[in-house]
């Protein structure tokens, strides 16, 4: 018994045993443990792989938890009448036990339930890493934001915006909150025309970075009204012109079909457009009477316009020139504490030569010719400034001097002056 025991052979062949056992004694701990490793697959197995949803178990209400996926790979092996009618049933579920772990990082294994326990289960990936976090919430703000505003309908404008509810809580990680910069509801404001009543919008959640956050937010969507307007103003309509007719002729009249039209844009800029003016029109290409199409040059934010494109007559006449005589020149806009003086011209008066279509200088007087000078930012002394003549539409102007002779003191010493005056002729009286 000695010597067999003692045997090579007899120690070689218990080894392999032993060896056999252990491998048949892992192979049945593996099975065991979710047969979620590679199994054996006979000729009548059947072999199908989904895609089945990851829960979590947990007490959702103290914690959140990062890193599980939505979905791992399952891999079904057995009769084709278990495979087929798990797939058709679809009750299978993988998910991960956290109950018993702390907050922080931890790599679980993944199981699974209904499934047939005629089937063998084989899942990827077998084990995930998941981080465990204290669950916090916070009420916040919502405030509407808007898509596409540039393709409204056109005109239109948002004047203001209401959302219901007006707060919403978060509910996310401590980290994740004190992330949050902006929570928005976003309104697509394509074509609109009319206001938005009621309309349910998603709630969005930002960084400062504009990224959006995976956070819970409850309620997932709000209810929100848009109020919009059409501003519009109607502004006369002014021909523009460039160049000059020929010598032989003038430009009689400039007569637009549309006088008015209706702009549409923001009310602050409508506030300051008293005018919208045509294109430039090229009079030195002008040689007879005739009509020209012009489009408008509609002012910086006016998004539209009754009419964008008007058509102008054009009428000619031979050129005659006449004088305008005794012009009188005045000061404008000076300051309430100056007073001036022109000394030249005399009598403050200047002849203006007017140059024009005939039909338009006829009967044209002083009272249609104005002679000016800015006062607005004269310093006190005698100087010499512009004298700024204007008249009528499509005449030549042509003053008989450009410039003026003027004394500008204050008001206060002006005054002075003419007590001392009046004091004088009293005692030489």
């Amino acid at each position: 018994m000695d010597k067999w025991l003692k045997s090579p052979w007899t120690l070689r062949v218990v080894s392999l045993v032993f060896a056999v056992l252990l491998y048949a004694y892992v192979s049945a701990e593996s099975d065991v443990d979710n047969r979620a490793g590679e199994v054996p697959i006979t000729s009548s197995d059947e072999t199908n792989t989904v895609d089945a949803p990851v829960g979590i178990r947990i007490d959702d209400s103290k914690y959140v938890v990062s890193g599980v996926p939505e979905y791992v790979s399952m891999q079904l092996v057995g009769p084709a009448s278990d495979v087929t009618a798990a797939i058709q049933q679809k009750n299978y579920e993988a998910y991960v036990d956290l109950t018993d772990l702390d907050t922080g990082t931890h790599t679980v294994k993944l199981h699974y339930e209904n499934v047939s326990d005629n089937l063998q289960v084989y899942m990827q990936p077998a084990s995930i890493e998941v981080t465990i976090q204290e669950k916090a919430s916070q009420q916040f703000n919502v405030n509407v934001g808007y898509t596409n505003e540039d393709q409204m309908a056109a005109g239109f404008q948002v004047d203001s915006s209401t959302v219901e509810p007006q707060t919403v809580s978060i509910v996310s990680t401590q980290e994740v909150i004190d992330q949050i910069a902006s929570v928005r509801a976003y309104v697509d404001l394509t074509d609109i025309d009319a206001d938005i009543n009621s309309r349910e919008a998603p709630v969005k959640v930002y960084d400062a970075q504009g990224n959006e956050l995976s956070v819970n937010v409850q309620p997932e969507t709000v209810e929100v009204s848009v109020q919009v307007s059409n501003p519009s103003k109607t502004v006369p309509v002014e021909v523009k012109t460039k160049g000059q007719a020929p010598d032989d002729v003038s430009v009689a009249s400039l007569t637009p079909d549309i006088q008015e039209v209706t702009i549409y844009a923001p009310q602050d800029t409508l506030d300051g457009i008293n005018s919208v003016s045509t294109e430039e029109i090229d009079l030195s290409k002008v040689t007879e009477n005739q009509t020209i199409d012009a489009d408008l040059q509609l002012p910086d934010n006016v998004r539209s316009a009754s009419d964008e494109q008007i058509s102008v007559d054009i009428e000619l006449d031979e050129t005659s020139e006449t004088t305008i005589e005794n012009v009188p020149v005045t000061i404008e806009d000076l300051p309430d504490d100056q007073e001036a003086t022109i000394s030249d011209p005399q009598n403050e008066q200047i002849d203006v030569t007017v140059s024009g279509a005939q039909s338009e200088i006829e009967g044209l007087s002083a009272d249609d010719i104005t002679a000016t000078i800015d006062g607005s930012s004269l310093e006190e002394g005698e100087q010499t400034v512009q004298i700024d003549v204007s008249g009528p539409q499509n005449i030549e102007l042509t003053p008989s001097q450009e410039e003026a002779t003027i004394t500008v003191q204050s008001a206060d010493n002006a005054t002075s002056e003419e007590e001392e005056d009046t004091n004088t002729d009293t005692q030489t009286q």
